[in-house]
């Protein structure tokens, strides 16, 4: 597993933006959003102009900024800015709860946040924040907002500041980034990262495995506060010199295929829940073109068999399932082009190393269900501020996932869930996405979902939350259909007890079903 060598003195920003500019690519677009097209070089003005205005508000070295921010280009400007200058940059969803925003700001000590203008006073009220001590906001678009004296608008300030910035001497070992992790419980904690962590990632699997080329334009459907995003949508396509498609708005199937349609997409980044909802969209003759796809990437949480079959006979190619964490930046097991096996993880990416092991961290063979133990060189230092569970889940080199897998004879994972999904069932583990993945192959499911509840002995029993097809109605018949279903292709013991239908499931600002809600959701008038 030999390392990716990088050069001791490193800046992020000087490797994904200045070093375009440096090698003649300049004048190719880099960004798209709208109306608005901006080439590297007019993203290099704009990122100096942002780092001198970090710089200007006081914000220092090694300090931290923190960004709520949709995919507007301001979050490029800043994201770069920031670790330009030397400084740690964190960004969240700018449609967290006020609760939510108040957590960030106090558990980062951020000195400046950057944030859509709409927040100020609502969602984000700087006075009632210790550690902030400026906060610039931008695209307010016809607001009047009142600002107060530690309040900046970009927009007004821009044109004004110097295009031009000297970047810190920062080395690869520096810290220049914290990203969040998907917090099944409580608030979610970040991950350390150092500079050289999101390059070594980048020539690891985003431009071998994508094939990133200068011509690619990519569209995301996550946002870029999701590290998911923010590698293949921003950084990775940087390195390669590639276009990056942008909007603010939230994913809908038809929103993404307007997007991919007008850009001419090469690459699409999504999440399960897109693509089943994608392949299940009525499609209007002549109204959308997806031609110009050749790779659609899936993460963040398992793809199942049903849902890669649907996507792929309406789109027409290869979907890579992956899995990645915040832990080490990005993905780190995946299919790759003309290898796909439908239904599992596919390999460990090339320079990172992967075994299976039990609660005492003995490796087992091949096909026992167990936990994954990850290493390479985009390795997180820790989670911020977060000592006991940093030591239970990074072992030296490894980090050691919460999630269960196997691993086959040639070499693939495959996705066994959550440690906390697990079900106990008359003495028997059951990972739910057994019975997930069987219910998903009925043509009447559209989403499902499963948890354990007690019955009344006090027994653990699975329950599914099924989401019917369009048109499709849900009642008894159909209920009973699903547990039969499940009874022929499962050991009888694993099917549903109950089946409770629902328009959606709760998920979190990433996309992932929030399981832990599901399982205090039972009315006894929709349970069948």
């Amino acid at each position: 597993m030999a390392a990716i060598e990088f050069p001791e003195a490193l800046n992020l920003c000087v490797e994904y933006v200045d070093r375009n500019v440096r090698e003649g690519r300049g004048d190719d677009v880099a960004l798209l959003y709208g109306e608005e097209r901006y080439t590297y070089r007019e993203v290099l003005e704009n990122v100096c102009r942002a780092a001198n205005l970090l710089q200007q508000v006081g914000l220092e070295p090694e300090q931290r900024v923190l960004l709520l921010l949709s995919d507007h280009p301001e979050f490029v400007f800043f994201w770069f800015a920031a670790v330009r200058m030397g400084a740690v940059v964190s960004a969240v969803s700018p449609d967290s709860k006020p609760e939510e925003i108040a957590y960030y700001l106090d558990y980062t000590r951020s000195r400046v946040a950057v944030a859509e203008e709409r927040l100020v006073g609502t969602s984000l009220v700087p006075e009632k924040a210790k550690w902030l001590r400026h906060t610039i906001v931008c695209r307010g678009g016809d607001t009047v907002a009142h600002l107060g004296h530690r309040v900046t608008r970009w927009e007004e300030v821009r044109d004004a500041l110097p295009p031009d910035h000297t970047p810190a001497e920062t080395l690869a070992e520096d810290v220049g980034v914290m990203l969040y992790t998907g917090g099944s419980t409580g608030f979610p904690k970040a991950v350390v990262h150092r500079h050289v962590d999101f390059l070594a990632n980048t020539h690891a699997y985003g431009l071998p495995v994508l094939g990133l080329r200068k011509g690619d334009v990519t569209v995301s459907v996550p946002k870029l506060f999701f590290g998911y995003a923010l590698g293949n949508n921003l950084l990775f396509p940087f390195r390669a010199g590639a276009t990056v498609a942008l909007f603010p708005e939230k994913s809908t199937p038809e929103r993404v295929l307007d997007e991919v349609t007008r850009r001419r997409a090469t690459i699409l980044t999504s999440v399960p829940t897109m693509l089943g909802a994608m392949a299940g969209l009525e499609i209007e003759p002549g109204r959308w073109d997806w031609s110009s796809l050749r790779i659609t990437t899936s993460a963040g949480e398992a793809l199942p068999a049903e849902l890669y079959r649907r996507y792929t006979e309406r789109f027409g190619h290869e979907v890579l399932d992956g899995i990645g964490s915040a832990e080490l930046f990005h993905v780190y097991i995946t299919n790759v082009p003309g290898d796909v096996t439908v239904g599992s993880l596919g390999r460990v990416v090339e320079g990172y190393e992967a075994k299976i092991c039990d609660d005492d961290g003995r490796e087992l063979p091949d096909g026992e269900l167990g936990s994954l133990w990850i290493r390479g060189q985009s390795v997180g230092l820790g989670y911020f501020m977060r000592t006991e569970e940093t030591r239970r889940h990074f072992r030296g080199e490894w980090f050691v996932s919460a999630d269960k897998f196997r691993r086959d004879a040639e070499g693939r994972f495959w996705y066994g869930g959550r440690t906390d999904d697990l079900l106990k069932v008359g003495g028997r583990f059951l990972a739910p996405i057994e019975v997930e993945n069987v219910l998903l192959s009925h043509p009447a499911v559209q989403e499902v979902a499963v948890v354990g509840y007690e019955d009344e002995e006090g027994l653990t029993k699975p329950r599914a939350f099924v989401v019917p097809r369009n048109g499709v109605p849900a009642g008894e018949d159909l209920a009973r259909e699903l547990q039969e279903l499940a009874k022929r292709q499962l050991q009888p013991w694993k099917y549903p007890r109950q089946i409770v239908f629902r328009e959606s499931l709760p998920r979190s600002d990433r996309g992932k079903v929030l399981k832990k809600d599901l399982r205090v959701q039972h009315p006894p008038d929709e349970r069948s």
